[in-house]
């Protein structure tokens, strides 16, 4: 019994520690299931990454349905999403509940206590770096990862950076700062196109296209001042997207090794797990359906909002915004003035936290705390299902082609573009730790002593006596409270 709930209490473990969002969550993962567990191959984990990475919704959650698939079938795919978002969740409706009760104390010690997880978080992020850059340096590839790095951080850190500057009372709005998504849709061209024809020409026009793009999502509205009608602007971006969809298909399928044909797959295994995703949805909704009448409202909102949701935990935000706020399934004093400021301090996806914050509020304005909870809880499932039902299909076809050239190339940099995008992860998280220090009219710079101060000792017992994950997070949490209740 030991033996068939472990993988999943490693799963409930990361939900309870993943603070930072999904991409601070890639190292943690793969330390507690390839490393520590070996539940999985790093093979096998890096194709879960690289498939969650090009599918909307949640990541980790992606990521433990893929892995949950590979670890035991169809029963791993349903129960990992939901153990990896379970605390986080359930914390969301325990802190909703009795916040009118909460005094500002209370939110303190939780944010305080985030700070230590934020600097065990960043032992992970180091760690996993650092294994990209030694695996490079094996394949005598270490000046490639380290341009790859490099590239991927400056292309996408500006807005972090900025945030951290304004923190200091420094105006600065930086003339690069590209999302994520875009980051990793340019990633992928690059990878897929020249990456697979390997000559000049390709070379050339993927660098054109590259720097369009850029100019395009650049805050310095380059492209805006010379088209001069938003649009044309917006239907020139999206004609260059799929320009870059077809170039990157044209990749993929005009270069195949002989030897390693595409095989098609039947399709019958990805209907059978659409129909069981969209089972579970339909089930967990009837509970709350007999108590809000106007259930369908909320919950199609809520699976078509993780259909479209690319690009992290704050771009969801935005999404939320105009899926709920303005169609006033949720008042925004209650978006921003709780639910908003609970996903943000709370470990988990903030997709899955938010749809079960919406669902709480709109079903305690039907039918009071029994309304309230069995709405939340479809929101719960709504949050996997929308992100796990676009993954089963993305499943699919990244088995058929994963032995194609650009796949190959694409295992190869994954752990590198993915080492940028934590440096700019870790930016982040520096920003909100130095915005709660804000909050509470403490000095940025003590706060940043302290994140110090607790990262290098993790670095420390892990090289040093290799306690576990577990011990290593509440040894974390107990030097924050005990700093930061003296700092603040």
């Amino acid at each position: 019994m030991r033996k068939k709930l472990g993988w999943l209490l490693s799963f409930l473990k990361i939900g309870a520690i993943g603070f930072g969002g999904g991409t601070s969550l890639i190292p943690v993962i793969e330390h507690e299931m390839v490393n520590s567990k070996k539940l999985v191959t790093k093979e096998e984990y890096d194709s879960a990454v690289i498939a969650a990475s090009i599918t909307p919704g949640a990541l980790p959650v992606e990521i433990s349905s893929y892995i949950g698939k590979d670890i035991a079938g169809i029963k791993g795919m349903l129960m990992a999403p939901a153990c990896m978002i379970l605390p986080g969740v359930v914390l969301t409706v325990v802190m909703l509940t009795a916040m009118d009760s909460f005094n500002e104390g209370a939110i303190r010690q939780i944010e305080i206590l985030s700070i230590g997880i934020t600097a065990f978080i960043f032992s992970m992020m180091t760690k996993y770096i650092s294994g990209t850059f030694k695996w490079a340096k094996t394949k005598k590839r270490t000046g490639a990862a380290f341009a790859v790095v490099a590239c991927v951080f400056l292309l996408s850190a500006g807005k972090a950076f900025g945030r951290i500057l304004g923190t200091m009372g420094i105006e600065w709005n930086p003339v690069l700062s590209i999302s994520t998504v875009h980051v990793l849709i340019m990633s992928f061209f690059v990878i897929c196109y020249a990456g697979s024809i390997k000559d000049r020409k390709s070379c050339i026009i993927s660098v054109v296209i590259c720097i369009i793009y850029i100019l395009f999502q650049s805050n310095s509205q380059i492209m805006h001042m010379v088209i001069g009608n938003s649009q044309l602007e917006l239907i020139m971006f999206r004609s260059l997207q799929l320009i870059m969809a077809g170039l990157s298909v044209y990749g993929v399928v005009s270069v195949r090794d002989k030897d390693e044909p595409v095989i098609i797959n039947s399709p019958r295994g990805m209907i059978k797990e659409c129909i069981i995703w969209l089972a579970i949805f339909i089930l967990a909704c009837i509970p709350a359906y007999l108590m809000v009448p106007e259930l369908l409202k909320f919950a199609g909102n809520g699976f078509l909002s993780s259909l479209i949701s690319f690009g992290g935990g704050d771009a969801y935000l935005t999404v939320a915004d105009g899926m709920f706020v303005d169609k006033g399934i949720i008042s925004e004093d209650d978006f921003y003035g709780r639910l908003v400021i609970l996903v943000n301090v709370l470990p988990g996806s903030i997709l899955c936290k938010t749809l079960t914050g919406v669902g709480y509020y709109y079903g305690y304005g039907f039918g009071g705390m029994p309304a309230a909870l069995a709405t939340a809880f479809s929101g719960f499932v709504c949050s996997i299902i929308g992100s796990c039902f676009t993954m089963t299909i993305v499943r699919y076809f990244f088995d058929i082609f994963e032995k194609v050239r650009a796949f190959g190339i694409l295992k190869m940099c994954i752990k590198a573009i993915i080492s940028g995008l934590l440096c700019t992860v870790a930016l982040s998280l520096i920003y909100q730790c130095f915005a709660f220090a804000d909050g509470y009219q403490a000095r940025c710079i003590s706060i940043l002593i302290m994140l110090a101060l607790i990262y290098f000792m993790n670095i420390f017992l892990e090289k040093k006596f290799e306690l576990g994950t577990w011990i290593n997070v509440i040894i974390s949490i107990g030097a924050a409270l005990l700093m930061g209740n003296l700092i603040i």
